[in-house]
């Protein structure tokens, strides 16, 4: 049963790659990276960075619990993420990649039109079929652009996956970047939905950090905040009727562009900008990404309305079953938020978003 009062969506969780698994979709080719991991000592899919090495004992520490997974299997796997979503009470849930978080930084434009393709016939056989709840959206070789546009059209065409994930970090242009117009485009004809996600600390200045925590700070918000200003002022959301969410830095760094660009506008006017930002986020372009509990998030809510905001659960990452459970509890009994924003905030914005159906009965 569920124990929530609505239909709850995740737009942002997490499976994690078998690379074993991933490996039977790979082409000859490329298939014995993934089975002969001794002859590849970069991986599959390249290092995230030099911070990512805390052992999941160290985060059980620091909850001073142990971390609660939803099964006895793989974290991560299809099984395991259903019964997560059977626990928490959440009807359907978008999962992004962990492995592929670094696609960014591969450099062989032929590897990565390779790798991304198996990785979507992977995620679509192992994840999408095996579950309807699941949503996984694909990887595209934007090294490649005219490959990536191909293997878009794949992924939503044949594959039935809501859209592609753009990496924050790694490609050797910002994601506003005319180079990338074609591609925002194709994304437009299709109704294929984007989302830039964080991930790496490398390229964003925090190279010579020592402290995950510190990084952790500021690696998830900062490549946000450059691709979301990127694509404003290069023209993408007027010039392509294309969806783009950004994910996994929570609310905050919202505020700050909001008062950046209003003080812009004060002192140069519009510019090029043909909205303010807070028309571009009540147009139904932009998801935001947060727990749902945020600290800004009232404030945001009142300044630009609830509509670009949308709950996100991150597990298997950094939040478990209780921390899941604990968040949607905490925005249900909001005081700052009314009924209707909570219902939106807990599902409706990630469903229309994310063009998934609303055939399933609410608790």
């Amino acid at each position: 049963m569920n124990p929530n009062r609505y239909r709850v969506i995740d737009a942002d969780g997490h499976l994690i790659e078998s690379i074993p698994e991933l490996a039977e979709f790979m082409d000859p080719g490329i298939r014995e990276i993934a089975l002969h991991p001794g002859r590849n000592r970069q991986g599959v899919f390249p290092s995230l960075d030099g911070m990512h090495y805390r052992p999941p004992s160290e985060d059980a520490a620091i909850k001073g619990r142990r971390l609660v997974r939803a099964s006895s299997g793989r974290a991560g796997s299809a099984e395991d993420y259903g019964a997560f979503l059977d626990q928490v009470g959440i009807a359907e849930a978008v999962l992004f990649t962990s492995e592929g978080l670094s696609v960014g930084f591969i450099q062989l434009a032929d590897y990565a039109v390779r790798l991304c393709r198996a990785y979507n016939d992977y995620v679509a056989e192992r994840y999408r079929k095996l579950d309807r709840r699941l949503h996984p959206m694909a990887l595209v070789p934007l090294q490649n652009l005219e490959a990536a546009v191909a293997e878009l059209r794949r992924a939503v065409l044949e594959l039935g996956l809501p859209g592609a994930m753009l990496p924050s970090t790694g490609l050797p242009l910002h994601l506003g970047h005319p180079y990338y117009h074609p591609f925002y485009a194709a994304a437009a004809d299709l109704g294929a939905v984007l989302a830039v996600h964080g991930g790496s600390n490398r390229g964003v200045g925090l190279d010579t950090y020592q402290n995950f925590f510190a990084s952790h700070v500021l690696h998830h918000p900062i490549p946000l905040m450059v691709a979301l200003t990127g694509m404003l002022f290069e023209g993408v959301l007027d010039r392509y009727p294309v969806k783009v969410a950004f994910l996994e830095g929570g609310v905050g760094w919202v505020v700050t562009l909001l008062d950046r660009i209003a003080r812009d506008f004060e002192i140069y006017g519009p510019g090029i900008l043909r909205r303010s930002l807070p028309e571009y986020l009540a147009s139904g372009q932009i998801l935001i990404g947060c727990e749902g509990n945020d600290h800004s998030l009232p404030y945001l809510v009142k300044e630009v309305g609830i509509e670009p905001f949308a709950y996100s659960s991150d597990y298997p990452h950094e939040a478990d079953v209780l921390d899941a459970q604990r968040e949607i509890g905490e925005t249900l009994e909001s005081t700052a938020l009314s009924e209707a924003q909570k219902r939106a905030l807990l599902g409706e914005n990630a469903a229309r978003f994310f063009n998934l159906s609303q055939n399933q009965e609410e608790a």
